[in-house]
């Protein structure tokens, strides 16, 4: 049995003989009635003669007389002890009253041998292994007393031969190992069992100190933890309206204010970054530098105003008939640059010939202001030690289809 606390061995030990007395009286009622149907059984058949022998008929009924007396001694003391009746007391109600059983059980064994019938050994011994808890060696000894008592009544009876009797015995005292067996696991798993709950109740009792000391600091920390969120609300809705603003200052640094769409700088870092990617996984990339043409003499004639009006619609325009993956952005006064990721040339050639041709002659501005471009394309190539090198490329073209006369595309 494991190392336990003395507190709880003291419970244990202080609540177990009023169990003891509960299943005691319950077992000695049952014995009761089960003798005296018996007894009466055996007067009613006329197997009880006043003829000074005793015949096995005559025997089985003494010894139900005799179980039944101890059954009824269960019946009479109750199935409650009395606080003030301890030490003696309990001692007589639960080992002795239990050793009382064996005598007559010996008997009924020793009868039942012939037939080799251990039902009335078994019908008391089992209970008593499996219900009477007490300390396991004093369990172990109240099998052997049946087992001595039984097996003083087998030797002794004349009715069974050497080698019957030696087996029978043997039978016997294997029934007793395992009630013995039985006796002791089911008083070791009940101390056990009670010891831990009552060690359990004890730390419980503990915890629940614990606890309130706990919810004391609780409710101060439920307190500061409510300042603290309100604080905590306070500095997200800052951090919000500063993430808000972060934001909004990235989109203007990276966009045209007058067209919506890429600036310079936001177009030279995606031209980095493209040229990177191209040269690791071997991509193609293409670009285009568009120009408006004679876009000098709308200013003139229409004025600033008009002319942005020109500009931003053309960029608007031009974003929505590019793919999605293309990044539009103003170079500067009305040059535009197109950079085509996973593009050639000619690809981005036939793409730019489409908007020119649909763009060409279209009114733009409140004016309705014709305008044409002319655009020059290039793509990157392997020798391409940097991405201003396309750049130059399609500059170069564009050049070309200016002095070409305008209002179309070269390739580099």
């Amino acid at each position: 049995m494991p190392a336990t606390s003395d507190s709880a061995q003291s419970a244990y030990l202080a609540q177990r003989p009023f169990a003891n007395a509960r299943w005691r009286w319950r077992f000695g009622l049952a014995l009761l009635g089960v003798a005296a149907g018996l007894d009466l059984s055996h007067f009613l058949n006329g197997s009880i003669r006043a003829d000074g022998v005793l015949t096995p008929p005559e025997c089985f009924a003494l010894a139900f007389a005799y179980l039944g007396c101890v059954a009824l001694l269960a019946v009479l003391a109750g199935p409650r002890l009395r606080a003030g009746r301890a030490a003696r007391l309990r001692a007589l109600l639960d080992d002795g009253w239990m050793a009382l059983l064996m005598p007559g059980t010996a008997a009924l064994v020793t009868l039942d041998a012939p037939k080799g019938d251990l039902t009335a050994y078994a019908l008391i011994c089992l209970p008593v292994a499996i219900f009477h808890s007490t300390d396991p060696r004093r369990a172990i000894g109240l099998q052997l007393f049946a087992l001595a008592c039984a097996a003083t009544g087998i030797l002794l009876y004349g009715g069974l031969d050497n080698g019957a009797a030696a087996l029978f015995l043997s039978v016997v005292v294997a029934c007793t190992a395992v009630f013995a067996c039985i006796a002791v696991l089911i008083e070791t798993g009940r101390r056990d069992a009670f010891v831990t709950a009552h060690e359990l109740e004890l730390r419980s009792a503990a915890l629940a100190e614990a606890n309130a000391r706990l919810e004391s600091n609780n409710r101060k920390l439920e307190l500061r933890t409510a300042e603290l969120a309100r604080l905590n609300a306070d500095l997200e809705e800052n951090s919000a309206a500063l993430e808000t603003a972060n934001r909004r200052l990235e989109e203007l640094a990276g966009t045209d204010p007058l067209t919506g769409v890429a600036n310079r700088r936001q177009f030279f870092e995606a031209i980095a970054r493209e040229f990177g990617r191209t040269r690791r996984y071997g991509n193609e990339l293409a670009l285009a530098v568009i120009d408006l043409d004679d876009f000098g003499p709308v200013n003139k004639t229409h004025g600033v105003i008009a002319g942005d009006e020109v500009l931003a619609e053309f960029a608007a325009a031009l974003r929505a008939q590019t793919r999605a993956i293309d990044l539009v952005a103003r170079y500067g006064g009305e040059e535009f640059v197109v950079l085509m990721p996973g593009c050639d040339a000619a690809a981005a050639a036939q793409l730019l010939e489409r908007v020119r041709a649909r763009l060409a002659g279209a009114p733009l501005g409140s004016r309705r202001i014709a305008i044409t471009f002319s655009a020059g394309v290039a793509e990157l190539a392997a020798d391409d030690t940097d991405a201003l090198a396309v750049l130059h490329r399609a500059d170069a073209a564009l050049r070309r289809a200016k002095s070409a006369g305008k209002n179309r595309v070269e390739r580099s």
